[in-house]
């Protein structure tokens, strides 16, 4: 199981804890959290559940149960938009189920962080190191849980699992083979990376933001932004990466 670092959300004091909770309750560009279909389809999930941790659990099953896509052009889409898709990739399915939280009236945020890219061995050519991630952080019972289990979808995940098992190999394909793919709200949970497995944490803490947006337009991370080369190939490899994805799951 993933367990975040003291530099992560659990390294915070209580007073800091409770202004984020504040901060991060608001609709933005990207959160269009008062989106008709988005409150309906959130009160929709939400209406039975009796507690902030059971909502916000029923809100990532949703989110995960959207399949899995690479999105080309995240800056593009609010959350509203993601739901109307139907299947995004880290940045826009974090956007999508933080949206869902705050409408629910549950603080939650993204966190930004640089993985070894080699979890995504087998959808996604890449020649860098490291890649960007983006992972949901929740405020219940009084504290940030972090998570990235909705990522993937659960038939992906069961496939991906069983090609890693097949070549004996920890990472490929989106997920890490001791990756979580539930999450009850209680303890940080990750698909992608694990505490046990070194190699498959985060290299750098990016820092929280509300959205893909707001965390790129921060000066301090002017050097993370894609210039226009880079988008070109993000969304010409976009096709790509979605065809080897489905290929994935039709194989399981």
């Amino acid at each position: 199981m993933f367990v975040s670092s003291q530099t992560f959300a659990n390294g915070e004091q209580q007073t800091e804890r409770q202004q984020s909770k504040r901060n991060y309750l608001r609709p933005t560009q990207q959160l269009d959290i008062h989106a008709p279909k988005l409150r309906t389809k959130t009160l929709s999930l939400t209406q039975l559940q009796h507690t902030d941790r059971e909502k916000a659990v029923a809100l990532h099953q949703f989110v995960q149960s959207l399949p899995f896509g690479c999105v080309p052009d995240y800056s593009a889409l609010t959350a509203d938009a993601v739901l109307k898709l139907g299947y995004g990739d880290c940045f826009t399915k974090g956007m999508l189920l933080v949206a869902m939280l705050r409408s629910a009236s549950i603080a939650a945020r993204l966190r930004f962080v640089s993985l070894p890219v080699h979890f995504l061995r087998g959808i996604v050519d890449s020649d860098e190191a490291t890649i960007m991630h983006a992972m949901a952080e929740v405020y219940l019972d009084g504290r940030w849980v972090v998570t990235d289990s909705y990522v993937p979808d659960a038939a992906l995940f069961e496939a991906a699992k069983k090609k890693l098992q097949s070549e004996n190999r920890p990472l490929g394909y989106g997920i890490h083979i001791a990756g979580a793919r539930a999450w009850n709200g209680l303890h940080d949970a990750s698909a992608q990376c694990v505490a046990s497995d070194p190699s498959s944490l985060p290299t750098v803490d990016w820092g929280v933001a509300d959205d893909p947006i707001s965390f790129y337009a921060d000066p301090s991370h002017s050097e993370l932004r894609r210039n226009f080369a880079m988008r070109l190939k993000w969304r010409l490899g976009a096709g790509v990466v979605n065809k080897r994805v489905q290929a994935i799951r039709d194989d399981h």
